[in-house]
């Protein structure tokens, strides 16, 4: 499982779950994570100024999310902009961060949580299989 959404690497909200799950996803381990394809990670890359394939790359060649994070300043991107990004982080996201929150246990579900958790649970497979095929990785 990736870290949570809220970690960060030197300020920077997401870093260290997208970090995890290029890890994951080079490992084949990826199950029904996305990566790449989701919006936020969409959104964070976008900012970062990289592809997701130059993203897994610099990963793969990094030792640790430091690393990882001075590969990223090394090809240049508006510092300023990602942190006005991650601090506006969940906001923008906010359903699909409160899905990964009771999915992965960080948040206490309520009866209703647990109901449509369970629905959603039943497509996940297939539905992120189709967000894969229809919206390819930038």
């Amino acid at each position: 499982m990736p870290r949570r959404w809220s970690d960060e690497v030197d300020g920077i909200r997401w870093l260290p779950r997208l970090i995890d799950k290029a890890r994951m996803s080079s490992g084949g381990d990826l199950a029904s994570y996305l990566f790449g394809h989701s919006p936020i990670d969409r959104g964070l890359l976008t900012r970062l100024g990289v592809t997701t394939a130059a993203f897994a790359a610099i990963v793969a060649d990094a030792p640790d999310d430091a690393a990882v994070l001075s590969a990223l300043r090394a090809r240049g991107f508006d510092e300023a902009r990602v942190r006005r990004w991650s601090a506006r982080l969940p906001s923008p996201y906010r359903l699909i961060i409160t899905m990964i929150d009771i999915d992965e246990g960080y948040t206490h579900a309520t009866w209703f949580d647990r109901a449509w958790m369970g629905a959603f649970r039943m497509i996940e497979v297939g539905a992120m299989g189709l967000v894969r095929l229809v919206s390819p990785a930038p």
